[in-house]
């Protein structure tokens, strides 16, 4: 048994409920909540060092590996994550590019369930990365409440309405783990014919990566 702790913030109520979708039996998950931050950085870098060591805590003896589960602003705050947890860490969007370059793909579009100025955000990190973001879209959500109870068919919608950068694109890529994608992953992947990856199913990949083992991973392994 892979035993996988998650640090989640809490208004986040998606992520397990993903996992547990798309996981093989031999994965379990133990999550703890975090208080979420605002915006990109929070206000109190200590503030937030000290409660990220203390979530950690509670996990930490108990997990093979260690999900932040957090993604809009994590790379403004790698460093003090890095710094707390120090072993088999995994940050969902540093595994989608693991991913990505592991699979030699350049051209990503990218969707999102965030308002415009949140998506560009997300779209310049990837750009400073090297990658080329053909075209980005986003659901104008902010509450991670909201963000979680997003429905397949308005992913589906966001993709279609953009579909001459997607089709310019050779991956999809879903960012936020509050949005739930267990079910919608192969729906476009049929209908596009290209590989998607979300961040939960990143954070599989990378849990499959780090052990050397293999199972099927939705809208990834058929590439």
């Amino acid at each position: 048994m892979i035993r996988v702790g998650m640090i989640v913030p809490a208004n986040n109520v998606a992520l397990e409920y993903d996992m547990y979708h798309m996981a093989p039996s031999i994965i379990s998950f133990h999550s703890t909540r975090m208080r979420p931050s605002r915006g990109c950085e929070p206000q109190d870098p200590e503030k937030f060092r000290r409660e990220l060591g203390e979530a950690y805590n509670l996990i930490k003896k108990i997990s093979d590996v260690t999900v932040y589960g957090r993604t809009y602003g994590t790379h403004k705050n790698i460093e003090i994550i890095k710094t707390v947890i120090k072993k088999n860490l995994i940050i969902p969007e540093v595994s989608v590019m693991n991913l990505l370059r592991y699979k030699k793909i350049n051209n990503v579009w990218l969707g999102t369930p965030y308002i415009k100025e949140r998506t560009a955000e997300e779209a310049n990190y990837f750009k400073s990365n090297n990658f080329n973001i053909t075209g980005f879209a986003g659901l104008n959500k902010i509450y991670g409440l909201d963000i979680s109870n997003t429905g397949d068919d308005e992913i589906i919608k966001m993709i279609e309405n953009e579909k001459s950068s997607v089709m310019a694109a050779d991956a999809i890529y879903l960012s936020c783990t509050a949005l739930p994608t267990h079910s919608v992953i192969n729906k476009v992947m049929k209908k596009f014919n290209m590989m998607v990856i979300s961040e939960n199913s990143a954070i599989l990949w990378e849990i499959s990566r780090i052990f050397n083992i293999n199972f099927e991973i939705p809208g990834i392994s058929k590439f």
